[in-house]
């Protein structure tokens, strides 16, 4: 698991999708040192949610 913050992640959001999805790599996305997302392989969100795809706000 890599924790990085939203500034790096733009740099890198390739980089680290093709690494969750390759490598089944876990990227915490950091604003202001804070956790506020998760960047999970697609396999693991299918099968952890059962393809449940969350309302739009």
């Amino acid at each position: 698991m890599e924790r990085m913050g939203v500034r790096e992640l733009r740099e890198q959001l390739g980089r680290r999708v093709d690494a969750a999805h390759f490598r089944d790599d876990v990227t915490v996305v950091e604003k202001s040192g804070e956790p506020r997302a998760v960047l999970v392989p697609y396999s693991w969100w299918m099968e952890t949610t059962g393809g449940e795809t969350p309302a739009a706000d």
